[in-house]
C-alpha cells in the first residue's frame, strides 16, 4: 500500500468544512474509513453533548450591516459600542458579558472565543464603523442542540505507555486547528501499525464548543478522561497535539498551555505527565478559528517533523 498522505488527508477533512454536528460526524466517519481501509484496528466510545446551533447573527452600525458571527451559546441583543472587547483577552474574564469581540491580531472574523451571553465576533477592520457610529445594535438566535460525538481510539486501550490526542472537530475549515494534528497522529500511526502495543492514540470529538461553564472547550477530552481515567494515570506521557505543520514543531510543558489545550478535570494531578505539541502560536492567531485557517498554511515537512516528533517523546 502506497505511503501514508498526511497533506492529502487533512485536505479530505478540511473539504468537509466547518466540523460541527453532522459535518464533525462525517469527520469521525472519514477517520474511522480511512483506518479501515488501511488495516488499522480501533474502537469507538460514543458520548453525548449540547452544542451551540445558530439561526441568526446580526449587528448594524448606523443602520448598516456589519458582518459579524455568533459567538455566543444563548439568544438575546446586543446594545451599544461600549461593549467591544478583545477576543485575545481569556474568556473567563467575559464569559457572562454581552460583547461585539474582535481578533486584533487578525484582518478576517475571527471567532478565538465564545460566550454564555449575547456577542457577535466582527473583523478589526470593522472597528471605525462601528466607533463612529451613533446606535449599534445586534441580536443572535442560538438553539441548544444534542450532539452524539465519539472518541476513536487506536492501539493499547488497557495499559498504554503513552497516549497521544488530537481533536478533529473545528470551527471554520480548521486546517491547523486542528486538522494538522489528526493528519499528524494518522501520519503515526500508519508509520508503525503493526507496532502499537505500547501506544494508544485518540481522535477526539466535540473539542471546540459545548454548554460547559466557563470551560466550554474541551468536552470530548473530558469524556475519555471518564472512562480511561485509570490508563490516563497509569501512562508514562499524555500527548497533546494541535495546531502543528505551519512551523517548526514545538513541545511545551507551560501550565498555561496545557489548561487551554487540555482541559480535563484532573489536570493538576496528571499535568506533569502532559505535554502539548504545537507549531507557531503567533501566526496562528492571524487566522485562528477564521476562514484563513486554511490547507495553503501548511508544509508537508513540517507536518513530517511533528509525526518524528511525537515518535520520539519518551522513547
Amino acid at each position: 500500500m502506497e505511503k501514508f498522505n498526511i497533506i492529502r488527508f487533512i485536505e479530505e477533512l478540511v473539504s468537509l468544512g466547518e466540523r460541527q454536528g453532522e459535518r464533525e460526524t462525517e469527520a469521525a466517519k472519514l477517520i474511522t474509513d480511512t483506518l479501515s481501509r488501511r488495516g488499522v484496528d480501533f474502537s469507538v466510545q460514543e458520548f453525548k453533548t449540547d452544542i451551540p446551533q445558530i439561526r441568526k447573527a446580526q449587528l448594524s452600525a448606523d443602520g448598516k450591516d456589519i458582518g459579524c458571527r455568533a459567538t455566543c451559546f444563548v439568544s438575546g441583543s446586543i446594545s451599544g459600542k461600549d461593549n467591544l472587547v478583545s477576543s485575545l483577552i481569556p474568556s473567563r474574564y467575559l464569559i457572562d458579558y454581552p460583547n461585539i469581540n474582535f481578533n486584533p491580531s487578525s484582518e478576517v472574523i475571527s471567532s478565538s472565543n465564545h460566550y454564555f451571553a449575547p456577542s457577535v465576533s466582527v473583523s478589526k477592520n470593522d472597528l471605525p464603523l462601528i466607533m463612529a457610529a451613533k446606535e449599534v445594535s445586534g441580536c443572535v438566535e442560538v438553539d441548544r442542540m444534542e450532539h452524539g460525538s465519539v472518541n476513536i481510539l487506536v492501539g493499547n486501550r488497557d495499559n498504554p505507555k503513552r497516549i497521544y490526542i488530537a481533536h478533529y472537530d473545528s470551527i471554520e475549515l480548521g486546517a491547523i486547528d486542528n486538522g494538522s494534528g489528526v493528519g499528524v497522529l494518522m501520519g503515526a500511526i500508519m508509520a508503525k501499525k503493526d507496532d502499537l502495543d505500547d501506544d494508544l492514540y485518540v481522535f477526539s470529538g466535540n473539542e471546540e464548543l459545548s454548554y460547559d461553564h466557563p470551560t466550554y472547550w474541551g468536552h470530548g477530552f473530558r469524556a475519555f478522561e471518564k472512562e480511561y481515567r485509570e490508563q490516563m494515570t497509569g501512562a508514562r506521557r499524555i500527548i497533546v497535539v494541535d495546531c502543528v505543520g505551519n512551523a517548526k514543531t514545538n513541545i511545551s510543558e507551560d501550565d498555561h498551555i496545557r489548561y487551554l489545550a487540555f482541559p480535563i478535570e484532573n489536570l493538576d494531578a496528571l499535568k506533569e505527565k502532559i505535554m502539548v505539541i504545537h507549531g507557531d502560536m503567533e501566526s496562528l492567531m492571524e487566522v485562528y478559528h477564521s476562514k484563513k485557517d486554511d490547507i495553503s498554511l501548511l508544509e508537508e515537512s513540517f507536518l513530517d517533523e511533528a509525526v518524528s516528533v511525537i515518535d520520539g517523546i519518551d522513547k
